[in-house]
């Protein structure tokens, strides 16, 4: 009964200590968002502050906790070795328009700095398509993120 007693503490002290779902999803989007800040190997501050706007728009989370999922996620990207392990994450658990969402998103920051960069437009593409998105979605997304033309 006591070894019982003490499984049973321990799986609960695990489950405290994994990340929630929700959590989880807010540090693979996060991922994905800071790739596309460094897609062209440059990061503009225009574009840091256009994820940190859209991650607290899209989350509603607290400054505390936005920057806590940003270190998770800088961590995270430091050690990519491939999109499928966050985009996998994404298709299990976002529907259609969620991973949309996600593809405007790294549109918004795209254009963020006004410049639109061959190696930004390739992965948000790679990911769109590992995302299982179709094309017609991939550009909504592009056209609703662009600037106006004036």
């Amino acid at each position: 009964m006591k070894f019982l007693i003490e499984v049973l503490f321990k799986s609960v002290e695990i489950a405290d200590e994994m990340p929630s779902r929700a959590r989880l999803l807010q540090v693979a989007t996060a991922t994905l968002l800071l790739e596309v800040v460094r897609a062209d190997f440059e990061v503009q501050q225009s574009e840091m502050d256009k994820l940190w706007a859209l991650l607290s728009s899209q989350f509603q989370l607290a400054d505390s906790e936005l920057e806590q999922i940003l270190v998770e996620a800088k961590h995270e990207a430091d050690h990519l070795v491939s999109l499928q392990h966050i985009t996998r994450q994404l298709n299990e658990q976002f529907s259609e328009q969620e991973k949309t969402r996600v593809i405007e998103m790294m549109w918004e920051i795209v254009f963020a700095d006004g410049n639109l960069d061959h190696y930004e437009e390739h992965l948000i593409r790679q990911v769109a398509e590992l995302l299982y998105l179709p094309h017609s979605s991939f550009m909504q997304a592009r056209h609703k993120a662009e600037p106006p033309v004036m």
